[in-house]
């Protein structure tokens, strides 16, 4: 069982692998949805944490549609987190309207390498969020895990269509995992696991103190997590 928590600095970092978190999603600007966190963040933490690290590619947070310059930009910080020995990557994106960018996706499939890639949230933004996911199913091989709450602001809220997602991931191994996230707590957390019989997670808020991204993480939330998907 996997326990993916955000950090965005090395001293959270450093608490996550403290506390025996599994995976770490680094971001900056958690405000705006999660962004690509700097050179001197990425580099703090791989350098002193040990805990498998994936480094956000998101530069900005307007919409999940990336034009040239968009894209030069994330090139290079894929590239950099690749040098500084980051564990893989998180990226999405979508075309104009609204499906798979398959073009750039492929490009980032290159420009990754050996690095692991979580195809995030921007599944829920596409035009037809089925269709989407079969897009993504075609490059199975290329994607470790799609981050998603089936569709629903909240992974409670598409409970249906995450526990079909898992059980089609699960059928086929050669093909990425479902990380199942948003709004996932110490509260839903047994039931989600108890429904789904997924492998990872995916915590937020749910892993800090009050809740609150301004304070550090909460030891006994996170041990709750960890216990609940035993």
């Amino acid at each position: 069982m996997v326990l993916e928590v955000i950090v965005e600095n090395i001293r959270e970092a450093s608490e996550a692998e403290h506390f025996g978190v599994d995976r770490l999603e680094v971001v900056s600007a958690i405000s705006e949805g999660g962004l690509t966190p700097s050179y001197g963040v990425i580099k703090q933490i791989t350098e002193n944490i040990k805990v498998p690290a994936m480094v956000m590619i998101r530069p900005h947070s307007h919409s999940f549609h990336y034009d040239d310059y968009d894209i030069a930009i994330m090139q290079e910080d894929i590239l950099m987190a690749r040098e500084l020995g980051a564990s893989g990557i998180v990226f999405g994106a979508l075309t104009k309207s609204g499906e798979i960018d398959r073009d750039l996706l492929e490009n980032v499939v290159d420009w990754k390498g050996d690095m692991d890639l979580t195809f995030h949230r921007a599944i829920e933004s596409a035009n037809d969020i089925d269709k989407a996911y079969a897009v993504l199913r075609e490059y199975g091989n290329n994607i470790t895990q799609v981050l998603t709450s089936g569709g629903g602001d909240k992974a409670m809220d598409s409970i249906d269509r995450l526990k079909k997602w898992v059980a089609d991931s699960q059928a086929d191994m050669t093909s990425f995992e479902i990380l199942v996230g948003s709004g996932v707590t110490p509260d839903n957390i047994g039931m989600l696991h108890e429904t789904l019989r997924n492998t990872q997670y995916h915590v937020g808020g749910g892993a800090r103190i009050d809740g609150d991204f301004s304070k550090g993480l909460d030891v006994a939330k996170i041990k709750a997590l960890q216990e609940a998907i035993q």
